[in-house]
């Protein structure tokens, strides 16, 4: 699913503006990663586009259907949190197969193939609270993934796990993506991260768009002083 975002803007209250005319468009089957300071807007975009947020103005289109309006299951869209957000007295076959069970589909068969594509076939029957950080979150990415949602968007997925574990899961994430047609976007403040596997950066100041292109037009041409700036640590 393609995604349009023109001339989001988000306002709380009368002064405070968190996002100030966001336009862009990302083709279907494309991974993107919005990268900023904290306080730039990122999680703020994330969730506008999930629908969790209203946007103040503009309009958001998904494979050409004004979408602004729907609730986040009419998007379908999967959201992974950074803290998992799973639940803690359900299975881990359990916790993947919530979101069918809530749509009254069958799920058998789709939680043991989620199972196997994330390596954990043999924790159906644990609990969150057994398994490391790093499994956890795969988990929640099955979870996401079960509804077979046409974008999939992660806030910080790995934010709160150690270096080595992120290193792999980022690697993870990658495979995962070109195994599966889905187009995702996620928020990280790891420039590194951003760099290795996206398709494409989107990088936000104060709410506004200050540079998106693929990685390595980026780096070689940063757009602004920020930019070149804030890329200063992968040199």
């Amino acid at each position: 699913m393609s995604l349009l975002i023109e001339n989001i803007s988000k306002n709380f209250g009368s002064s405070a503006t968190i996002l100030s005319q966001i336009n862009l468009e990302i083709p279907t089957g494309n991974l993107v990663a919005l990268l900023g300071p904290s306080g730039s807007g990122k999680s703020t975009l994330l969730r506008t586009i999930a629908g969790f947020e209203e946007p103040s103005q503009g309009r958001i289109w998904l494979s050409g259907k004004n979408a602004t309006h729907l609730s986040i299951q009419q998007r379908q869209i999967g959201f992974v949190f950074q803290d998992y957000a799973l639940f803690p007295k359900m299975t881990i076959f359990e916790n993947i197969a919530f979101g069918l069970k809530i749509q009254h589909k069958p799920f058998k068969s789709q939680v043991n193939e989620l199972l196997n594509l994330i390596q954990l076939e043999n924790f159906a029957s644990f609990y969150p609270h057994q398994l490391s950080g790093g499994q956890r979150q795969r988990v929640a990415f099955a979870r996401a993934l079960a509804i077979e949602p046409k974008i999939l968007l992660l806030d910080e997925p790995f934010g709160a796990l150690d270096v080595k574990v992120r290193q792999n899961l980022r690697l993870w994430l990658r495979y995962l993506h070109e195994k599966l047609p889905v187009t995702s976007i996620f928020v990280t403040h790891d420039i590194h991260e951003a760099m290795e596997i996206s398709d494409e950066v989107l990088i936000l100041k104060n709410g506004c768009v200050e540079q998106f292109g693929c990685p390595q037009e980026i780096y070689e041409h940063p757009a602004t002083p920020f930019i070149r700036n804030f890329l200063n640590i992968l040199t």
